[in-house]
């Protein structure tokens, strides 16, 4: 009887925890609308900066031109302030053989750049502290199209205020990515392949009038790039938006409005 009762008694907790289980744990749609506007807001800024700023100044200092807004501040270092945001480049350059190269040049045909934003974001997009780090990887710097791999860590605290009622919701974001055989041609200088998969880690807090909520969740994420330099972002396989590349602006992939 001990054996049984104790069975009985795990199953009935199980079914407890089932039942007290909050659907304030899983997104909801306008969680998913936040965090693909996050999301866009961070992968380009219309001043050239977020993540797609960073694959083409990567792919430009790499080969030993300057870069508008980036400056050397030491030898492989490079630095520059964009909308809120400093972008920090530490850059080791090699030829085709494989030997270093310092400072990097025109002879470059790969190079290893640790990477780092850090600042207060304000665009019309995106209002919040955004801190990044990661490793990125660029090889075939002597064709007319660079190829990009690596991985970073980024957070975001976002802050997204509704429009037609008082209401607001702050965002914490916390994510992994993969960066995976992004092609970058170099002039005009636009992102024509590849893709970059997140695995979010999400804090919710809302608040609308009086009332307040708050929730926790995760969100897979990938953004991929077309050969026409446009973007397309997809969360939980099947909530997509499209993302203007040029401001970060995203818009339901279903909807009439494009950007």
């Amino acid at each position: 009887m001990g054996a049984k009762r104790d069975w009985m008694l795990v199953g009935c907790s199980a079914l407890f925890a089932l039942l007290g289980r909050s659907d304030s744990d899983k997104p909801t749609e306008n969680d998913y609308d936040s965090v693909a506007q996050a999301l866009g807001g961070v992968t380009a800024t219309d001043d050239g900066g977020g993540e797609i700023g960073t694959m083409i100044d990567v792919s430009t200092i790499a080969t030993g031109s300057p870069r508008i807004g980036i400056d050397l501040t030491a030898s492989g270092s490079f630095s520059g302030t964009r909308l809120g945001l400093t972008y920090d480049y530490d850059v080791a350059c090699a030829d085709a053989a494989g030997a270093p190269i310092d400072p990097c040049s025109s002879a470059s045909d790969s190079a290893a750049v640790n990477v780092k934003w850090s600042g207060e974001l304000d665009t019309a997009v995106l209002s919040g502290s955004v801190t990044r780090t990661g490793m990125i990887k660029v090889s075939n710097l002597k064709s007319g199209t660079v190829t990009i791999a690596g991985e970073g860590s980024l957070t975001v605290d976002a802050h997204f205020d509704a429009l037609l009622r008082d209401a607001t919701r702050d965002y914490h974001l916390s994510y992994d990515a993969d960066y995976r055989d992004l092609l970058v041609q170099r002039a005009p200088a636009k992102v024509l392949g590849g893709s970059i998969h997140y695995t979010l880690d999400v804090e919710r807090k809302a608040t609308n009038g009086d009332r307040e909520s708050s929730a926790n969740f995760s969100i897979d994420a990938e953004l991929t790039f077309d050969a026409n330099g446009g973007a397309k972002l997809t969360l939980d396989g099947d909530h997509s938006y499209v993302v203007n590349t040029g401001t970060g602006v995203v818009a339901n992939a279903n909807a009439d409005t494009k950007t």
